[in-house]
């Protein structure tokens, strides 16, 4: 005996960039572990800042590539992924840095890369379902980087605050994007 079950899920298509969403959201959870741990040991030496902040922008910087990789503005995403790695490696690899500097990387850095990311979310509203919660993430990245580049002087515990703010706010927000429905697809379906 079998049974005729109807549903109106029935021939739809699975999405194509579910993979992609999902390690969207895996790299935007390692951004907020990093943030987290910013923000959470804030008395750590210069020389772990910079290690932690180096990471975080090398993460960052590969999750704006990933995101951006399916789009016909590919090109502006891996101009902006690398902009953070490149930060990211300056900050690991010169880890006797005065704190000066260190603010002066990461403040141009995220001021560079939110104006960026502001501009890619604008441009491809039509692509992707999350944009508006990627163009707040580049929104604040500018305030946070402004902030970063007022306070040069700025002891480790301020700058680990802020960076540590940003970075969470800003795996938070990639996190959103790859998992809540948009606007578009949140409509429930007919039929019986």
């Amino acid at each position: 005996m079998t049974a005729s079950v109807s549903s109106a899920y029935t021939g739809a298509n699975p999405s194509k960039h579910t993979g992609m969403r999902i390690a969207t959201a895996v790299v935007g959870l390692a951004t907020v572990i990093v943030g987290v741990v910013l923000l959470f040991n804030p008395v750590g030496a210069a020389r772990t800042l910079a290690l932690l902040l180096g990471l975080a922008f090398v993460l960052g910087g590969l999750l704006e590539i990933a995101v951006g990789w399916d789009s016909r503005s590919r090109w502006g995403s891996v101009v902006l992924g690398g902009i953070l790695v490149a930060g990211g490696i300056v900050a690991m690899v010169w880890p006797g840095v005065t704190l000066w500097v260190l603010a002066l990387v990461t403040g141009l850095s995220l001021v560079l890369h939110g104006i960026g990311r502001i501009v890619l979310a604008v441009m491809a509203r039509h692509e992707i379902h999350g944009w508006p919660w990627l163009a707040l993430a580049g929104g604040l990245g500018v305030f946070f980087g402004v902030l970063a580049l007022a306070w040069p002087e700025a002891t480790v515990l301020v700058l680990s605050l802020v960076l540590g703010a940003q970075v969470t706010a800003f795996g938070l927000l990639l996190m959103a994007a790859a998992l809540l429905p948009s606007a578009r697809n949140s409509t429930a379906p007919t039929g019986a």
